[in-house]
Parts: structure tokens; C-alpha cells; sequence
């Protein structure tokens, strides 16, 4: 805190204490309206494999509206260089310059510098990921990573607050200890950084300490608000760090304040932002882009590569016809589609290309992680393709390696999510209804007095299975398991399953989810060649490790079951398709063999009912850089809206 200290009074004369003739200068008041100033708070000196962090805060009564970071000496610029915190590994040794220039709300602009030295380091590093800027009452996610510690084992980690506003209580991932640590940042009435050490033991006895910085912003929230959550004793909210892809978009007002925000309650009208679909039949990859909404430009990056160069583009730009916006931010976890403001909202753990950008996610794990859990069975699903793991990217899923993904990769992890997501856009707004929308009309007006395409599938083509409607409430609406429910065994679920029309044990959540699985796994069939394979397990084959399967099935989408049910739904999101020609041309449904570990599985192929190959070494759970077979599992079930 900084105090203003008021001049003392000047005495005029040789000696103070006659009358009359002593005059005083009068103090004049520090101008409320003039920042004390701006101080980077961070390290000034590092060691090569250490992450460091710099951040600023603004004083109490001021805002910062606008700022920006240079970095020189290191290999590549900071991604958050438009917050008030950035964060980045250093990798080589030598001097580096931090430097931060920020615009208040009165307009004053001030800036400030900090040197940074980088010495070379051979012990155990800590390296606490990243940190950042967050809303009070935003969520939080660090992670501690280690670096020359090869061939040593953890034994210990020790996450403490050693600063700022005291956060009322942390979570921790699973484990024996955890690599991670969850909050949420509490109420503030003045920026604050809050300072979180990692204290990481090894089987040797040594240890090794990192600190990291988060920035709580002091922002302005509406209460009654779309986007903030009050179901918790402090308000949650979301980022306040939104920018427009496209700054000189003709929609960059309408989108920072219709779609994102804490303050946001209505509806925007038509007239503010419009579907794409009413504006334009043919939209291209910049119309799209002009629409499009991020916490950090590298999202819209990677997001425009993935539009410019992937073969689903023609499906894509005609089927975000149906949205306002593509809203992507490092806190939306799941991705989900909203009727209220006529959005997507892209989780970016779907898009990130190097660990860089990996590090500025929130990886907090899906509120509906936990769910279902008493019950003695699970299901998995994923996708393969030319006998390999499509998605998940089991390759790249240990964050602690470092390693990129292929355009490939992105392809596959965007694609999936996009046709899902757009599926639900084009549920609520499908083709026929772009031209006929009011521009007085918003979309949730527009919903209110619309039948979505998948109340007709479920008028029409009803899914049967009472048994796994309600196992869905359980696993994916937090209901309490009844005694019934947590008898039944895995074989008594897959027949229930497989004699009902779902392509995935996620369509019981909902008639809106049931039509979106139907076109995503069709999509991903016709347009990628991505097969999807349906798991179902039993509770004690997941419990012990084997994770063999009870019943799976590949290509479901083209059983005899599903396959009137998605040409109802295919031929009215995509009219332009040949959708009963194009399933004659699709693989048939072959079943997984039983018994047998779902990650093996993934290269089988059956030419004939009894020619069924296994590959003989499958990758190990365990490997480097790989996933591991629970990481798997939690990472498909209910990841999406």
C-alpha cells in the first residue's frame, strides 16, 4: 500500500513562534484521479529451466484499460502480454528486459522496467505453470512441472499461499500428490496478486521451489448476469480480458458486450448481432473470424488455421451459418452452445499447437467428473483411424513433456468439438429459420418460440431405455444413484444400449445431446475417416487397472438401430448431403471383442467374423509423453455440452 506524506509546515521567518508574522504553505492533496504510479512485482533473477512471472496491479479507485509487455533477451514473447501478468520459461542463460507500459481509465499512461538475470542451473527445478491474470471470483489452475529431475521420483509436493488476499480453500487433483491446485480467487476491492510456492521432495532428499503470481482484477459484476454462477458462497465469474479476434471487426462492440461478460443479462437483439446466416448464404473464413471472440489472440490463431486449411472448411462455414459468435477462452471448461446469446464457446484445450500455449489454460477438472461414480459400470468412447488413436491425442497427453501437436492433431481434437457444437447451432437455428428471424427478435426470443430439430427426432425416433435415461441423470446431472442403479452390472447396461438407437451412452442426457452425437459421429465418419468406438466396463475392470471391456462397438453410427434416425438428423443440418447414399458407403458396425484392454483394442480389425488381430504391443499407459488409461477415460466422459 502506498501512503502520501503531507509536506510539513515552512516557517517564513528566522524563528518560528512569533504572531502574525508566520505563514504557512497550505498542503495541497495528491489529485485522486493520478495513479501513485506502476511497479513490476516479480523475480530478478532466474535459473535456466525455471518459469517466471512479472505482473502490475493497479491502485485502489483506478483501472487498468489498456496494457502491454516487451520481453527482450528471451526466444519468444509472452502470450498474455495484453493482461496484467505474463509468465514464460526461461531456456537459455544471459540478461533479459521485462518491460510494461499500461493505460488507466483516466487516461494517464505509465510504464516501468525490470532486468532479469538467467544463470545456467544443472539440479532439480520447480517449475510452477503459469502465472496469470484472473476476475475476483474467477477460477484459478497452477500446475508444478520438474526440469533436470531425470531419473529421480517425486516423493512430495507441498502447495502453500505465501501472498496476497487469502483464498478460502484449494483443490487438488488426484493422487498420491498432486501436480495441481485449483481455487477461486476471492473478492477484491483493489487489484491483488496472490502468490502461490510449490515445494517439490524427491526420493533423494532434495527438493526444489517455485513460486507463481496471479493477478486478481478488481472488475465490475452483475450478479444476475448470464455468465456469473452464484450457486457458491462468493460469485463465480468469467475473464475479463475478452478481446475481438478482428479489433476492426464490424461486430467488435457487439461481441465484448453480448457474449462473454460478467455484467451481461439480455438477450442482444438481432439487430446488434446478427445470426452469419442472416447476413450472408456463403460466409467466408473472415466473416467467420469477424464473429470471433478470445481471451488470448493465440486462440484465434490457431482457430484460423484450423478454418483455412482443414478438410472439414466447406461443413464448418456452413454450419456456423447458425451462431453469432465462436467464443474461445482459457476458462470455458466444457465447451458448450448457448441459446441465450446464439454462441459457441470452445473450450481452447482444443486448440493449443505448443506447450506455450497449453500452459495459459485453465485445466480444472469437468464439474461432472465425479459423477456416476458408485455406479458399477462406465462407458468410454473415442476415435481411430488407419488402426491408431485419432482422438484422444494420447500422445500428447502428459503436459509435463512438452510436446506440440501436429496440424493433424488439431484437426482431430477441433473437428470433433466443432461438429458437436454446431450441431446444437444448427438444433435451435437450423437452415430454414435464417431468413425468416425478426432483426427485433434475440435468440433466446427467437427459441422461445421454435421447435428444435431434436424434439422431432425425439417425437419421431424416440430413444426406449428408461433404465439408461435415468443412468444418465446420475452420470451426467450429479442425481443420487438409487440402490437399483448401483446393482446393475456392465453386461445388463451394453444390452440395453446396444438394442437402442444412441450412438454413445452421453445422447440419454438429453434430446439436444442425442442429436448431437448422431451428427458429430457421422461427420467425423464421412468427412476425417475417423471410426468411433463405444466402451462399456465393468466398475472392477476400471478399479483394478485392466480396463477390459465388457461390450464396445465401432462404426455404431451405421447400425441398423441409428441409421433412420440420423438421416432425420444429417439431411436437416446439412440439406446439401446425400445422406442415405453416403451410408451405403460407410463401414459396417463390427463389434469389439471382449475382455481384451481397451487401449490394445485400438488397432484391431475384423476382415471376417473369427479374423480378428490385435496388435501385439500396444503403447503402455505408462509411457512417456502417453496418458494414462484413467486420464483417458476421465478426459472422454462428458467432456462437451
Amino acid at each position: 500500500m502506498k501512503y502520501w506524506l503531507l509536506p510539513v509546515s515552512v516557517c517564513l521567518v528566522a524563528a518560528c513562534g512569533g504572531s502574525g508574522s508566520d505563514s504557512e504553505i497550505p498542503a495541497t492533496p495528491p489529485d485522486p484521479t493520478i495513479p501513485a504510479g506502476l511497479t513490476i512485482s516479480g523475480n530478478t533473477s532466474a535459473q535456466v529451466g525455471d518459469t517466471v512471472d512479472f505482473a502490475v496491479a493497479a491502485p485502489r479507485g483506478r483501472t487498468i484499460t489498456a496494457i502491454n509487455w516487451q520481453v527482450t533477451g528471451v526466444n519468444q514473447q509472452p502470450l498474455g502480454a495484453h493482461t496484467q501478468a505474463i509468465g514464460f520459461d526461461v531456456t537459455a542463460s544471459g540478461n533479459a528486459t521485462i518491460e510494461v507500459q499500461a493505460t488507466f481509465d483516466n487516461g494517464e499512461t505509465l510504464s516501468d522496467s525490470l532486468s532479469l538475470a538467467i544463470s545456467e542451473n544443472s539440479s532439480p527445478v520447480a517449475t510452477v505453470r503459469l502465472g496469470h491474470e484472473a476476475a475476483e471470483g474467477g477460477r484459478v489452475s497452477l500446475r508444478v512441472d520438474t526440469a533436470y529431475a531425470e531419473g529421480l521420483e517425486i516423493s512430495d509436493i507441498d502447495w502453500q499461499q505465501v501472498g496476497g488476499p487469502n483464498v478460502s480453500s484449494f483443490e487438488y487433483n488426484d493422487g498420491d500428490y498432486s501436480n495441481s491446485v485449483f481455487f477461486q480467487a476471492p473478492l477484491v476491492n483493489a487489484d491483488s496478486i496472490i502468490t502461490m510456492q510449490a515445494t517439490v521432495r524427491f526420493s533423494n532428499g532434495e527438493s526444489a521451489v517455485d513460486t507463481a503470481q496471479v493477478v486478481v482484477k478488481d472488475v465490475a459484476i452483475d450478479e444476475g448476469g448470464f455468465f456469473v454462477d452464484n450457486d457458491s458462497a462468493i460469485p463465480e465469474t468469467v475473464t475479463t480480458h475478452m478481446q475481438p479476434y478482428n479489433p476492426n471487426s464490424p461486430y467488435a462492440s457487439a461481441l465484448s458486450n453480448c457474449v462473454y461478460n460478467n455484467v451481461v443479462e439480455d438477450s442482444c437483439q438481432f439487430s446488434t448481432l446478427p445470426l452469419i446466416g442472416q447476413v450472408t448464404e456463403n460466409p467466408t473464413v473472415q466473416d467467420v473470424l469477424d464473429r470471433t471472440y478470445v481471451s488470448h489472440p493465440w486462440m484465434g490463431d490457431a482457430f484460423k488455421h484450423f478454418l483455412e486449411t482443414s478438410a472439414t472448411q466447406d461443413d464448418m462455414l456452413k454450419l456456423l451459418r447458425a451462431t453469432t459468435a465462436v467464443v474461445i477462452s482459457y476458462d470455458i471448461r466444457p465447451s458448450f452452445y448457448w441459446v441465450a446469446t446464439g454462441a459457441i464457446y470452445l473450450d481452447a484445450g482444443s486448440l493449443w499447437r505448443t506447450p506455450e500455449e497449453r500452459d495459459t489454460l485453465n485445466t480444472r477438472p469437468d464439474y461432472r467428473s465425479g459423477f456416476g461414480n458408485d455406479l458399477n459400470f462406465s462407458t468410454s468412447w473415442r476415435y481411430v483411424k488407419n488402426g491408431e488413436y485419432y482422438y484422444p491425442v494420447i500422445t500428447t497427453g502428459n503436459a509435463s513433456e512438452r510436446l506440440s501437436r501436429t496440424d493433424s492433431e488439431l484437426e482431430a481434437s477441433l473437428g470433433y468439438l466443432l461438429y458437436h457444437e454446431l450441431a446444437h447451432a444448427n438444433d435451435f437455428f437450423d437452415h430454414t429459420e435464417w431468413g425468416e428471424l425478426a432483426m427485433s427478435e434475440s435468440p433466446l426470443s427467437s427459441y422461445n418460440d421454435s421447435n428444435p430439430l431434436s424434439t422431432g427426432l425425439d417425437n419421431a425416433m424416440p430413444l426406449t431405455s428408461s433404465e439408461l435415461h435415468a443412468l444418465a441423470d446420475v452420470r451426467y446431472s450429479g442425481e443420487q444413484s438409487s440402490a437399483t442403479q448401483r446393482s446393475y452390472t456392465a453386461s445388463q447396461v451394453a444390452n440395453w444400449f446396444e438394442e437402442d438407437g444412441a450412438v454413445t451412452f452421453y445422447a440419454y442426457s438429453t434430446e439436444r445431446e442425442d442429436l448431437a452425437t448422431l451428427f458429430e459421429r457421422f461427420m467425423m465418419l464421412y468427412r476425417l475417416g475417423a471410426s468411433a468406438d463405444v466402451g462399456v466396463f465393468s466398475r472392477e475392470n476400471i478399479d483394478d487397472g485392466s480396463f477390459v471391456i465388457t461390450w464396445g462397438q465401432r462404426d455404431r453410427i451405421n447400425d441398423s438401430n441409428l441409421t433412420m434416425r440420423l438421416e432425420y438428423v444429417a439431411s436437416r443440418i446439412l440439406p446439401n448431403l446425400n445422406v442415405p447414399a453416403i451410408q451405403a458407403q460407410l463401414p459396417e458396425p463390427v463389434e469389439l471383442p471382449a475382455g481384451v484392454n481397451w487401449r490394445e483394442l485400438a488397432g484391431f480389425n475384423a476382415q471376417s467374423g473369427s479374423d480378428i488381430q490385435i496388435p501385439l504391443q500396444a503403447p503402455s499407459s505408462n509411457a512417456i509423453g502417453v496418458m494414462t488409461m484413467e486420464d483417458e477415460l476421465r478426459q472422454v466422459q462428458g467432456l462437451r455440452h
